[in-house]
């Protein structure tokens, strides 16, 4: 029998300070005669983004005790069981949890095994989540017209948010579930197949993006002035994320060219919403709002590829390691307006190449020079020339939209 046990103290902290006054300042401007806002001012601070004002900065920190408790054993000597449990509690209002996991693998022979789990999680909402705000310009149509705004992320607790009805938020709770096998035919080489399913219940999201002279009235009425739209943390919808991982893994032994370790590895997984949040009763009486529109779903179901596959060697040679990796992400979709369907993008599945080349100089000593996504590849353009996007890539690629980042690295092991 395995037992471990133990316990934590945590203590977290946050702080959002004032930025720059010239970032938020409201410098008296007024547009002059023959302009088309002719008479009025522009919205106050930099563009796009504004920094933090005073009354904006704050400052929150928390405490969390837990415990737990992990035991191993064999009932026979192919049969393994894992039974944990853990009890974790917050002040601030977060309380206390209570989570477990039952796993089991059972070998059936040298080569060949199953194994499963059941288990219980929980994620407290963080302190970002709680206190962050932000303060941008957005792009939607708005009355028929497609033009930009100020909009606001609220902290969940301002006076802003509640009068759009943001309510405290939750810990995150989660049901998970998988069955897998492994297969060994040899000491170099191996396979995993694993299945797993995720439940996932209020989950932490932004809310969708209210806009409209509605939202911009109430906002100003409270004191957050030229704002056309804002937004809010929530505990929005419940999720189930199904999918499966293979990877193999095969040792190659070249003799006098040294030895050639092959890794392919494969991930597939969907979302879908089970379960959507009513929308606050204060959104409904400003308007047709809903409290997770086409926008906000669309960034948990659709803005990560659903497949993901992975091809590397690492060649051992002497003195020298060189690795080489392919990754292809699938494809993806990015909602821009969740009034105007025609603003959607669906970008295509891409390669990206690593390669890292190593020389050990000494037992201590090693120099390699590399690169990531070595062919310099971008998403694919969005294809829309305007004011919002300015016909560049997409936002949310899984490999970023800055192409390719080439290195040197000296590292020294004491």
């Amino acid at each position: 029998m395995d037992v471990a046990f133990g316990f934590e103290h945590r203590r977290e902290s946050y702080e959002t300070r004032a930025g720059s006054e010239a970032s938020y300042i409201d410098g008296g401007y007024v547009f002059p005669v023959g302009h088309p806002r002719a008479g009025q001012r522009p919205d106050p601070g930099a563009q796009v983004t504004n920094g933090i004002t005073p009354e904006d900065a704050q400052k929150v920190s928390r405490n969390s005790v837990a415990s737990y408790i992990d035991l191993g054993f064999y009932p026979v000597e192919q049969w393994y069981v894992g039974v944990a449990g853990r009890y974790e509690h917050y002040n601030e209002g977060v309380g206390g949890t209570r989570s477990g996991k039952l796993s089991t693998r059972y070998e059936f022979n040298p080569v060949f095994s199953v194994r499963g789990s059941v288990s219980n999680g929980f994620r407290a909402p963080s302190l970002a989540n709680q206190i962050f705000t932000a303060r941008s310009t957005g792009f939607d149509t708005i009355n028929g017209v497609y033009q930009s705004y100020n909009y606001v992320i609220l902290p969940v607790d301002s006076t802003g948010a509640q009068a759009l009805g943001a309510e405290a938020l939750k810990p995150e709770r989660s049901t998970n579930f998988s069955l897998g096998f492994a297969l060994t035919p040899s000491e170099d080489l191996s396979l995993t197949v694993d299945g797993y399913v995720i439940n996932l219940r209020d989950r932490l999201v932004l809310s969708e993006r209210f806009q409209g002279p509605g939202v911009a009235a109430l906002l100003d009425s409270i004191g957050v002035p030229a704002t056309a739209g804002a937004q809010y943390f929530t505990n929005g919808a419940n999720t189930r994320t199904s999918g499966v991982d293979v990877v193999g893994n095969y040792r190659q032994n070249l003799n006098r060219y040294g030895t050639v370790k092959w890794t392919a590895a494969l991930n597939y997984n969907h979302t879908q919403i089970l379960r959507v949040n009513d929308t606050p009763e204060q959104l409904t009486a400003l308007g047709n709002f809903q409290l997770m529109g086409r926008q906000s779903r669309a960034l948990i179901t659709k803005t990560s590829p659903s497949s993901k596959m992975i091809f590397a060697a690492d060649w051992g040679i002497r003195d020298f390691d060189v690795n080489l990796r392919l990754t292809r992400y699938g494809t993806y979709t990015e909602v821009n307006s969740s009034s105007d369907p025609s603003l959607d993008r669906e970008y295509s599945a891409k390669w990206i190449t690593d390669l890292d080349v190593a020389y050990a100089l000494s037992k201590q000593l090693t120099v390699a020079v590399g690169a990531q996504n070595l062919f310099d590849k971008y998403p694919d353009h969005i294809g829309v020339s305007n004011s919002s996007f300015g016909d560049n890539w997409g936002s949310y690629s899984p490999f970023g939209f800055t192409g390719g980042y080439y290195y040197t690295r000296l590292q020294y092991a004491f």
